[in-house]
């Protein structure tokens, strides 16, 4: 592999780490359980016995990283998150991309390609909430964007420490992130 496509790898390996870490990092917040989060395998563990062919399972979806939710434990422990948090959580992933940014950039044109099912989820949310609120869904989502950078950048050494987990290990459980979202990160 030449060195230019490593690092390309390495970059969306990377990005994608910093969006699933984004997701991860409001139910940590928050004490809400989940399954486990996972990004592409690194390219070096490709080998002939376990062909690694760059992308997670998710459902039927072939995806860069996915953040696997626990249906059974919310049931059973009484779980629940408000419209808000869901619509920040959604927007988390694309925020967590941005964690180095000095100012999120919000572009809902961006939205469509990298991650279109986290905007979808987000926009029919906020689409309800605006309506109730008399304000417009794309302010709305702006906002709520915004807000999760914030929350992000607030945590920004929690957020770092879940993406070296993932890096690492490509695939973290929820002990294992409530592991290190619990230890002292200086």
């Amino acid at each position: 592999m030449n060195a230019q496509l490593k690092q390309q790898l390495n970059e969306r390996r990377l990005d994608t780490a910093r969006h699933e870490a984004g997701h991860v990092l409001p139910f940590l917040l928050r004490g809400l359980p989940f399954k486990n989060v996972e990004i592409l395998p690194d390219e070096s563990a490709r080998t002939l016995e376990s062909p690694n062919l760059g992308f997670v399972l998710d459902g039927d979806d072939l995806v860069l990283g996915v953040m696997r939710l626990d249906r059974v434990a919310w049931w059973t422990q009484g779980c629940s998150m408000e419209p808000d948090d869901q619509i920040m959580q959604s927007l988390a992933g694309v925020a967590g991309e941005q964690i180095e940014y000095e100012r999120p950039n919000w572009s809902d044109g961006d939205w469509r390609g990298r991650a279109k099912g986290d905007y979808q989820h987000a926009k029919e949310i906020a689409t309800l909430c605006a309506k109730l609120w008399g304000c417009a869904t794309r302010t709305y989502l702006k906002n709520s964007f915004k807000e999760a950078w914030r929350i992000l950048r607030q945590h920004k050494a929690k957020h770092d420490a879940l993406v070296t987990g993932l890096l690492e290990k490509s695939i973290l459980t929820y002990a294992e992130c409530v592991e290190i979202w619990n230890r002292e990160v200086l």
